[in-house]
Order: structure tokens, then sequence, then C-alpha cells
């Protein structure tokens, strides 16, 4: 593929991700592409319209065969964004979304990720679809940038890319951003492809993680698999190998903390915020919001509502629980039968616990806007973002930058990735599930004055964190993406 320099200064700047923002096709004969949600667009995309740049994705077609995809790489689809960011799409055949999306990354690396062993599936067959989307990707990439440009790669589905580049020639800057745990290295070690992914990494100039905890566990990895020095500056790990040296950052990511208070001072949304409470008859109003997945502890928190209901009698038919669910990996049986389980559950629950006139959990399968998610934040006496295993979680970061009123309670999970940058949260352990019922009960007794003052915390906290500031640290040279550098 011929590389075609599209950019001239140091500071230009590509991003790649599995997935593109929107959703191309729909771009056709003059419709508007549908928004893609999720934390990795909400914090790129407004950090990519700032500084000018491209954005190479899958763009949502599925084609037939490798031949249909040649044809579309001929001239790639694509969209300027009204932002000003121009996107460039990448098809995927139909084999390759079930093997290498569905299959690998979705079988495999997330479960294996998450430490969910148990659920992992290793293929030779898809880790090869893998291997090749990666490589189309980075083809891709390399066409828009030329020599002087940035790369920045982002999540488990290419791991590989950043080795690739170099592979095909590219000598400029690459950053690598995991957004999900990276394993404990005994964990990592049942890959049969542990050396081809970490090598992966090993060649971008800055690999960075959400946690410290994450990049110990790479750092430990990597050491335990490849002929590496290992030095700790400060913030920084400088893995220092035959190739080159790699840094290994800590950054956490943040959300468009502006944009989210703007919504929740707009009247016509604090409006639907008083309708959400008038429909709950005034009844104490829990709010959860995640995408289906085993991680998000979706039917525990049920679990705990329903032993709320037994520890405390007395808030029978005074509290609510809304509890929307986002829907996933749809074409996966696995998750079919996870939404079947909910299903199930929460007609159970409210057949048993409810009563004429008042059910205790209200179940939505569907996406929020970010008008009504706000609207939701801003209606709820208690928010519960409660995953057995998440890379950062941006719920409980929205919740608060939506409180501009400095009221409300967040009761979060300890295995969230932001548990321990969100001072003034109840953390929890989500597996517990009487001590989830005791801290929601907590958080519904919780005094005015106490519950401001945690919240006042928590927007401290999370104002400090943005979109901006978390892009600006992974941008400014390799191995600055570490928390506090500037």
């Amino acid at each position: 593929m011929e590389n075609v320099s599209r950019f001239a200064s140091p500071e230009s700047l590509v991003v790649l991700s599995n997935r593109l923002p929107y959703n191309l096709p729909a771009a056709r004969e003059g419709g508007t592409p549908r928004r893609n949600v999720g934390g990795l667009v909400n914090a790129v995309e407004p950090a990519l319209a700032a500084r000018g740049g491209l954005w190479v994705g899958w763009d949502g077609s599925v084609l037939p065969n490798l031949a249909a995809i040649e044809t579309a790489l001929a001239e790639p689809r694509r969209w300027t964004s009204p932002a000003g960011v121009e996107f460039v799409g990448v098809p995927l055949s139909e084999r390759e979304l079930a093997r290498f999306y569905h299959g690998f990354c979705n079988a495999a690396l997330w479960p294996l990720f998450h430490d969910f062993i148990g659920k992992v599936r290793y293929l030779p067959e898809e880790f090869a679809l893998y291997e090749r989307v990666n490589r189309r990707m980075a083809e891709v990439a390399l066409a828009q940038a030329g020599p002087d440009a940035r790369i920045w790669v982002h999540d488990f589905h290419l791991m590989l890319v950043p080795a690739i580049l170099r592979e095909l020639g590219f000598r400029g800057p690459i950053n690598f951003f995991l957004h999900i745990p990276f394993p404990p290295e005994e964990i990592y070690r049942t890959l049969p492809w542990r050396d081809r992914l970490i090598g992966g990494l090993l060649a971008a100039d800055g690999v960075a993680f959400h946690h410290e905890r994450y990049r110990e566990n790479f750092v430990r990895a990597a050491q335990g698999l490849a002929a590496l020095d290992v030095v700790s500056l400060g913030e920084q790990v400088a893995l220092v190998g035959a190739a080159g040296t790699s840094w290994a950052s800590v950054s956490p990511i943040g959300i468009d903390v502006e944009d989210f208070e703007r919504l929740a001072g707009d009247p016509a949304v604090v409006a639907r915020a008083r309708r959400i409470r008038a429909a709950h008859g005034g009844r104490r109003l829990l709010f959860a919001a995640d995408r289906l997945d085993y991680t998000k502890g979706i039917r525990k928190r049920l679990y705990a509502m329903e032993r709320l209901l037994d520890l405390r009698p007395d808030l029978v038919g005074r509290v609510d629980l809304v509890t929307v669910v986002v829907p996933s990996r749809h074409q996966v049986e696995e998750y079919r039968a996870l939404k079947r389980e909910v299903d199930r559950e929460v007609g159970r629950i409210n057949g048993e616990r409810g009563e004429d006139g008042w059910l205790p959990i209200h179940y939505r399968y569907r996406a929020l806007d970010r008008r009504e998610l706000v609207a939701h934040y801003i209606a709820a006496d208690v928010a519960l973002v409660t995953p057995l295993r998440d890379g950062m979680n941006l719920v409980a970061s929205e919740f608060a930058a939506a409180r501009v009123d400095g009221d409300g309670a967040l009761l979060l999970s300890e295995f969230a990735g932001v548990s321990d940058r969100l001072p003034g949260a109840l953390l929890v352990n989500p597996y517990d599930v009487d001590g989830v019922a005791a801290a929601i009960a907590r958080a519904l007794d919780m005094g005015e004055e106490e519950r401001r003052g945690r919240m006042a915390q928590i927007r401290r906290r999370v104002r400090s964190l943005t979109a901006m500031s978390w892009a600006d640290r992974c941008l400014s040279v390799p191995g600055t993406c570490a928390e506090g550098v500037a």
C-alpha cells in the first residue's frame, strides 16, 4: 500500500482504534452517521478535534470476502465530522468480524484481561485473523501518516499494530493506550501468543494504562518474557531492550467535564430530571447504567437490591432502582444468555417483592442519549457503579460532573480502575451482596452535610482529570504520559 503523506508537521496525529466513533456506511446518500458510545470515543474525539488530525478504524461495514475488501481499500470511505475531524474507514469481512472481533478479541483477550480465565477460548485460526486485521489497520494508518506524524493506537484489539508499523518502516513516535486492565503475569502467561502481544506493545515508544496495578502487571509480564532492563524514573518505568526503550506510564482517562456541566445546567434537561423524579412518586431513586457484559456485575447488583429490602423493610415501597442496560454483542450466545438471565431475575424480584403500585426495579434495555443520561444523573439520590472488574469506568465521573447541585451519593466498586481516584465515594466489594446492600442503606441515610462534603471531594478530582488533560499527557512526547507530568 502506497505511503502517501497527508501531514507536514511533527504535531500531526493519526489515531487508530478498532472502531470509529461513527458508523460511516450511514453517511451514504446524504445520511448522518450514527455516533457510537463509549469512554474511548468521548475522550479521544474532542482531543483530536482540538489538535487536528485523522482517525482510522473499522467503519461498520462488513464485506463478503477479501476481494471486496481490497476493492474498498483502493478508495477508503471518508467522512468529516461537524467538529472537523476526518475519519478513514477500514472494512472487515464477515469471517473477520466473527473470528477477529467476536472471536479472539472478545472470547480470548476480553475475559483474559478481566481475570475471567474460565471464560477464555484460545483458537489458532482466530489469532490468525487477529493478526491479519492488525496488519490491515497498520497499513491504512501508515498510508495516511507522513514520516513526521505521531500514531496513537488504542486498546486490546490492536496490540500487534506498533510492531507491524515498525516492520513496515514507520520510524515516527508511536503511543499505545490500553483501556482495559492488564492481568497479573500468571494469568497473562496462559495466552499461547503471549510473546507476540508483548512484543507488539514494546515496539511503541510509550505504553500507557489507567492504573498503577495494570502497569505493574504489564512490566512484570514483559520482564518475564523478554530480555529487558527495567528502570523506574518517578512516575514512569523505562523498559530497555535490544530493540530500544519503551516507556510504561499511568494516565487515568477523563471525561469532557464542561460538556456534562453544560448539559446539567440546561433548563430542558433539568425539567426532564424533575419529570423523572415525579414519575417515581417521591420515592428515593437509585440509578445504574452499564453495557451488557458479565464484567459489570449487573446480576449481583439486582441481588443487592433484593437483599436491601430484607435488611431494611422500612424501605419497601419507598425506593426504586432504575437500571439501564445498553445492548452489547447480541450476536454472541453468551451475551444473549446473560440478557435472558437479567430479564428473568428482574421479573422474579419484581414479582416476589413488588406491591400494588410499586415495583422495586425499573429495567430498561436500551442506550440513553447523553441528555437523557444526564437527566437521570441529576434525578438520582444514589448512583451505583459496581462492576466486578473494569479498566476505569467513566459512569462514576459522569455522575459527579453532572451533579452541579453538589448533592448525590456515589457507590463504587473497589474493582473499578477509578476507585482510588474518587475520594468521597463509598467503596464496596461487588461480590459481597450483603455489603453492597448495607452501603446502599448507608448512602440513603446519609445526612446532607456529609453527602455534599463527599460530592465536593469527588467533583474536585473529576475536574482535575479531564479528557483534554489526559490526551495532553499522552501526546506530549513518548514516555511522558504519567499522571501529573506536563
